[in-house]
């Protein structure tokens, strides 16, 4: 063997693999700002990146193994923060419903849909593969619309969450469905070539059976271990460990399912859910966050890769039709099942509409499905075709249905439940929903005083703290108190940010100090912002981020020790004189 030619192929390759993620990373920052110049999603802009640079375009970046790796571990930290949203506790006390209309929505659709592309000429496995995957709408773009739109606490936003949590579930049971829907289509004839005595259907129930004794021994374990794992490591009180931790029990998790035959996206999901009634479940969201928003946009380019425009081209009409045959489908589906189930008529229009596209997990679906030999590479292509476009035709849509909904005001509420437990806002294991209040950063002295001074003048208030054992103790006294860092978007967001009166920085930490006034500010503009610092000069800095009021230690222990030293020094000189 020449080794030097080996290296220098080694180093090729990776060259070439550094070149590519340039062009993903330049090509899709380029796609989404445009997007959101227009005030358009950017995951479709990450996809039509992907289509541009790809190989059947362009041609500056062709299919990579390597990228697909990326792209996996993308779907992987994606459904592992998914199942981090899920809060088991909430769904029991008021999403129930929603998960009901959800499950409807989305089973009603898969006959549905099969039904018409059976219609059109489609093969049975292949369109039950393709229904099923286009039952699934986009959490993500869900969930940035109506965050952007400040609209999670309407009855729209509450009635899609919890559609969406239904779909997120449902999506693991589609996963799981992929690899025997694609042997039906194929496994059955292949059995009966090579002679097997035992029915295909018997050595799945066999393997099924298998695969679901491991899963539930894996839930088991987590359910005892992973709990009492992030305990240990949040009292370390290291973000960058728990981020690790969290990452790695995402994988494991996957890395298990996968093992059991099964997807590994559903392994992680079970993972987070696991993980969704710790009380850790924000800090670590937020610190997923970051690394799990750059590999989705590495994910939605190179799924662009994989889509030929020329398809676009040669299957028009087919495209068009599957395009206005999911929208339509299921924006009336989501629509008419929302308002029979008690939802007011204006409501569940835009329910239906903020839903009625196909969505990322359509994608692995997809991605799934053609891999295990269901579908073909050109009905794997013109699926991804119809999810873009989709995708970017539910951002057009948006802003004309609140005008048709506001003149769906006459309708009457459906006759059934008319609207009982629907149009109220349900309680929550967070506190986002508080208003009026008053977020303190820190519980050590400093805050521990300032709350008891809240309590008697009876000032609502929400405290953080990355103290376990404190959060533990306060929260069983009653007080509303939230684990996490103060500068991470995900907690100051459970502790109600945005609708938080004031915010108290009490810890003695500078750099955080500054860290966090820069984070409150960007999410709570009309915030007061009260911090403290060590000295003058973080003063001025804390300022310029947004504080409104800073306590400088320095100057207010000159301050207690001139006001403390001149009444002793006063008693003591008016003693002598008087002697």
């Amino acid at each position: 063997m020449n080794l030097p030619l080996v290296l220098a192929s080694t180093d090729a390759a990776t060259v070439g693999f550094a070149i590519d993620l340039m062009v993903i990373f330049a090509s899709a920052a380029l796609v989404a700002a445009l997007f959101q110049r227009f005030r358009l999603e950017s995951i479709p802009g990450f996809l039509l990146a992907g289509v541009l640079v790809g190989p059947h375009a362009l041609g500056f970046v062709q299919d990579s193994p390597r990228i697909e790796q990326i792209s996996s571990l993308a779907v992987i930290l994606l459904m592992f923060g998914i199942g981090l949203h899920l809060d088991m506790a909430s769904i029991k006390r008021g999403m129930v419903h929603f998960l009901g209309i959800g499950i409807v929505t989305t089973v009603a659709f898969v006959p549905l849909a099969w039904f018409g592309l059976r219609l059109f000429g489609v093969a049975g496995p292949a369109a039950l593969l393709l229904a099923m995957a286009g039952s699934i709408s986009s959490t993500a773009v869900f969930v940035r619309v109506v965050s952007s739109r400040k609209e999670m606490r309407s009855v729209h936003g509450r009635t899609g969450l919890g559609i969406s949590i239904a779909q997120d579930v449902l999506s693991v049971a589609i996963l799981a469905l992929v690899p025997v829907v694609s042997r039906f289509a194929s496994g059955m004839q292949e059995g009966s070539a090579h002679g097997n005595t035992l029915p295909g259907w018997v050595e799945f129930l066999a393997a099924a059976g298998k695969g679901l004794g491991g899963v539930i021994v894996m839930l088991a374990v987590g359910r005892f271990a992973l709990p009492r794992l992030l305990h240990l490591v949040a009292k370390s009180g290291s973000g960058e460990l728990m981020l690790v931790v969290s990452a790695s029990v995402a994988l494991v998790a996957a890395v298990g399912t996968k093992l059991l035959g099964f997807s590994p996206e559903m392994g992680a999901f079970l993972a987070g859910l696991l993980l969704a009634s710790t009380p850790y479940r924000y800090q670590l969201s937020g610190l997923l966050s970051p690394l799990r928003d750059l590999l989705m946009a590495i994910f939605f380019t190179a799924v662009g890769l994989a889509v030929d425009p020329r398809l676009l081209v040669d299957h028009f009409w087919v495209v068009t039709g599957a395009l206005l045959g999911v929208m339509v489908l299921k924006t009336g589906l989501i629509s008419l099942t929302s308002w029979a189930g008690g939802v007011s008529a204006p409501s569940a229009l835009l329910t239906g509409v903020y839903l009625g596209n196909a969505g990322e997990f359509t994608i692995v679906i997809l991605g799934t499905a053609a891999a295990a030999g269901g579908l073909s590479a050109v009905e794997q292509s013109l699926g991804i075709t119809v999810v873009i476009l989709s995708l970017i035709a539910t951002s057009l849509v948006i802003g004309p249905s609140h005008a048709a909904a506001a003149r769906l005001k006459a309708v009457p509420m459906c006759p059934v439940f008319r609207g009982k437990g629907v149009n109220e806002a349900p309680e929550n294991t967070d506190h986002s929903s508080v208003s009026g209040h008053v977020i303190i950063a820190g519980f050590g002295p400093v805050g521990r005083s300032i709350a008891d001074r809240f309590e008697v003048a009876g000032i609502p208030y929400v405290v953080i703290e990355l103290n376990t054992t404190t959060v533990e103790r306060q929260s069983a006294r009653g007080r509303r108190i939230v684990y996490g860092d103060v500068t991470n978007s995900e907690v100051l967001e459970s502790a109600g940010v945005h609708r938080a009166d004031a915010v108290i920085l009490t810890f003695p930490d500078d750099e955080a100090m500054l860290r966090a006034c820069e984070a409150v500010r960007a999410m709570a503009p009309t915030a007061f912002i009260a911090a403290r610092t060590s000295f003058l000069s973080g003063s001025f800095r804390a300022q310029q981020l947004g504080a409104d009021h800073v306590t400088v230690e320095e100057i207010a222990t000159a301050q207690a020790m001139e006001k403390e030293v001149l009444a002793k020094l006063k008693s003591r000189y008016s003693a002598t004189v008087e002697a």
